[in-house]
């Protein structure tokens, strides 16, 4: 019977939320906003439930002691020591492309482990933001970031920068500048990626440039090229969608520093 309570509590805890919350909030033990009304409506939490709080780059276990649609008042239970981060900083910084997609390389390049976004204006971005409306997409992007975070029980929630003109970035903050370049792979290299990969340690600051649905120009390629931190590579013999070549270099990127 001990046995059996042992286990359903485990169960409990495993498949609990996370979510993040500002550092005011968590001085008063308290969860506000879209959250409490999620907490309450979406997932019918009751008193004594327990979530994961994150804050300030660390995670707590919580009991719930009152809940309205508005405000959550919690407890600490414990703080979990847990490690989910990859051990270099990733950043990716996307030509702006067409649609929803950078919505989407925002969803799952947090789930797997990017460090920063930075939406960059390149001289083949098919789609022009206006600039009154810049400021509420980054707040829209952040929001993503926040709730993929959750999902994938990340550290921290992954900053999405504001929108920046490609050359006014600063690359020499970077040890190493991964440039993801199609043309690469159409003339048969496919060597540069793989040593680009084998010389990163922990700890190391980099960034993973894709180009828009156009590609990286000539232009930006040859800006690119003077960087003594730069890398131009091919990901593969095959053409990925813009969208597609920020999960491939995640997953590559995981594989050669996670996986034993």
């Amino acid at each position: 019977m001990r046995y059996f309570l042992f286990f359903c509590i485990i169960q409990r805890v495993i498949k609990v939320q996370k979510y993040f919350i500002s550092d005011e909030d968590f001085k008063l033990n308290k969860i506000t906003s879209d959250d409490a009304f999620h907490i309450s409506r979406v997932m019918r939490n009751k008193i004594g439930d327990l979530v994961l709080i994150g804050n300030s780059s660390k995670t707590f276990l919580v009991r719930f002691t009152h809940i309205t649609d508005k405000a959550v008042d919690f407890e600490i239970v414990e703080e979990k020591q847990e490690n989910h981060e990859l051990p270099i900083n990733v950043t990716i910084i996307q030509g702006y492309p067409k649609g929803d997609k950078f919505e989407d390389v925002i969803k799952h390049g947090v789930e797997l482990g990017a460090h920063a976004f930075i939406p960059a204006l390149m001289q083949r971005s098919q789609f022009k933001v206006d600039a009154k409306r810049m400021d509420s997409k980054v707040i829209r992007f952040n929001k993503i970031s926040k709730e993929a975070s959750e999902q994938s029980f990340r550290a921290y929630v992954p900053l999405v920068k504001s929108f920046t003109d490609f050359k006014k970035i600063d690359f020499s903050s970077f040890k190493l500048v991964i440039v993801c370049f199609e043309e690469n792979a159409k003339n048969g290299e496919l060597t540069n990626y793989k040593r680009a990969l084998k010389s990163l340690e922990p700890g190391d600051n980099i960034c993973v440039v894709v180009g828009p649905e156009g590609g990286i120009s000539p232009e930006e390629i040859e800006y690119l090229s003077k960087m003594d931190n730069a890398v131009i590579a091919a990901l593969g013999p095959r053409i990925l969608r813009t969208e597609t070549v920020v999960f491939y270099a995640l997953s590559t990127i995981s594989y050669e520093m996670e996986l034993k």
